[in-house]
């Protein structure tokens, strides 16, 4: 879902510093990172490759556990 910005929304933004602009749902008090849709597609691409490596190196040990129980 896209949303437009008001006016006084993108003034907010273009005078906030310090990081990505944070925004706060008033009905649950959850933050929110706002960041640019590139930069989240490059994020969401980093923590799948994290995810892959972590399964990789789960079957590995798994693996190597296995191996310690066998006779040589």
């Amino acid at each position: 879902m896209n949303i437009e910005l008001t006016p006084q929304q993108q003034q907010i933004l273009d005078t906030q510093e310090g990081g990505p602009p944070r925004v706060i749902d008033p009905r649950t008090h959850t933050t929110y990172v706002l960041v640019p849709e590139v930069d989240y597609e490059a994020i969401r691409e980093l923590l799948k490759d994290e995810r892959r490596q972590q399964a990789i190196h789960a079957v590995a040990l798994r693996n190597a556990a296995g191996r310690m129980d066998e006779v040589p």
